[in-house]
């Protein structure tokens, strides 16, 4: 886990020098001189820095030369609604302002340290406080994020499954449920890419691959057999081609159970086809894309006018 800070500062000379001391603490810095850079870096950045520094009064537009009093308020305002668990520092060099900040701020809540050599000590005592809580932190960032998107239900983009290979009512390995997984995985890439969470059901109850499919798996680190189980799957039904257009799995704890999610980026290079059985038992390559909440299966000329119209094909 790296030790990174976003300073948000328009002195130059000071970021120069609170660099060198923070490299010497082990913090890698990114900086900005703007409320403008503040909104332009932090989504990108949030989940990998350990707090956000701001000098008490800055600019709020790269354009401008002068510095405004209101940024602070500006930018306070913005991480509350925004960004509320990341650990936030202000730094001041001007009695003024920082008496200003106390008409609208509660200093015992909001961390403020002056620009002098103790109050740097001070602050970068601090930051270890917030590096240590970092794990936590991205923990608890994790689990809102899931919760709020399984809150949403399946959609065009999202998929829910109980299992990949694992039959919930029967409690057996039923492989035959695999297609039912990698046949929406082949939808997202003949569409425009979308997630599947494995270990919830279609009622967006969080069921968990312990009660699922880690029962189908021997060794003792399930969460590493069940990557390689999709690895294999992946290899199996479209050729390992196809993990370029998958972002590395994510596992989730939520209430101490364990989803993974697995996302393919976008539309892929060319059409994907995955095996299906017909009605006689026997084999062909099937097409499907994504409808408003789940695959569907394309046949004749219908398939044939949708890949012309999203692929070059060369007939």
């Amino acid at each position: 886990m790296s030790k990174s800070i976003l300073l948000i500062d328009d002195k130059e000379e000071f970021k120069d020098d609170f660099k060198s001391t923070a490299q010497r603490k082990g913090y890698s810095l990114a900086w900005g001189k703007s409320f403008e850079d503040l909104v332009n870096k932090l989504p990108d950045l949030h989940l990998n820095i350990t707090a956000i520094i701001l000098d008490i009064k800055c600019l709020l537009k790269n354009d401008q030369e002068i510095e405004k009093e209101d940024f602070i308020g500006t930018a306070l305002n913005y991480l509350n609604r925004n960004f509320p668990a990341l650990p936030r520092m202000i730094l001041t060099g001007d009695e003024k302002a920082l008496e200003n900040i106390k008409l609208f701020y509660n200093t015992d809540t909001e961390d403020v340290y002056k620009k002098e050599p103790k109050e740097l000590d001070r602050l970068f005592k601090k930051l270890e406080e917030h590096y240590s809580n970092y794990p936590s932190r991205i923990l608890t960032y994790d689990e809102n994020e899931i919760k709020e998107l399984i809150k949403k239900g399946e959609s065009k983009k999202l998929e829910f499954k109980s299992s990949i290979q694992f039959c919930v009512r029967e409690q057996i390995v039923n492989k035959d449920l695999r297609f039912e997984s990698f046949k929406n995985l082949a939808a997202f890439a003949n569409s425009d890419g979308g997630e599947i969470l494995i270990g919830v059901e279609d009622n967006t109850n969080i069921i968990g691959l312990e009660n699922t499919d880690y029962n189908t798996l021997k060794e003792p680190n399930k969460q590493d057999s069940f990557r390689l189980l999709l690895d294999s799957l992946v290899e199996s039904y479209f050729g390992n081609s196809f993990q370029k257009n998958l972002e590395n799995l994510k596992f989730y704890s939520i209430e101490d159970k364990t989803i993974c999610r697995i996302t393919v980026k976008g539309k892929n290079h060319s059409p994907i086809f995955i095996k299906k059985r017909d009605k006689s038992g026997k084999n062909y390559e099937a097409f499907f894309i994504r409808s408003q909440a789940s695959a569907r299966e394309l046949k004749g000329a219908e398939k044939d006018i949708y890949i012309k119209a999203h692929w070059e094909i060369n007939e």
